[in-house]
């Protein structure tokens, strides 16, 4: 990837990260403070379900690839 294509994608990448901030904090701005911290707390948790998911399924693949090297060769 060449340093002007790399450059475009972090532009890219702020422009998108200003307007999803604006856009939360726009409509996390039209409820009450406690609505708005347990709103965010179950997306963090969400989001947290999904890594714990991800992370087994990780491991599970670590425990293939173990079984693998340990055949003997040409098997």
């Amino acid at each position: 990837m060449t340093e002007e294509a790399r450059e475009q994608e972090a532009r890219w990448g702020d422009q998108l990260w200003d307007w999803r901030n604006t856009v939360v904090d726009k409509m996390l701005g039209v409820v009450p403070r406690r609505t708005a911290e347990h709103l965010i707390n179950a997306q963090k948790e969400g989001m947290l379900a999904v890594r714990s998911l991800l992370d087994r399924g990780i491991e599970a693949l670590d425990g293939d690839m173990k079984r693998v090297n340990t055949r003997p060769p040409g098997s």
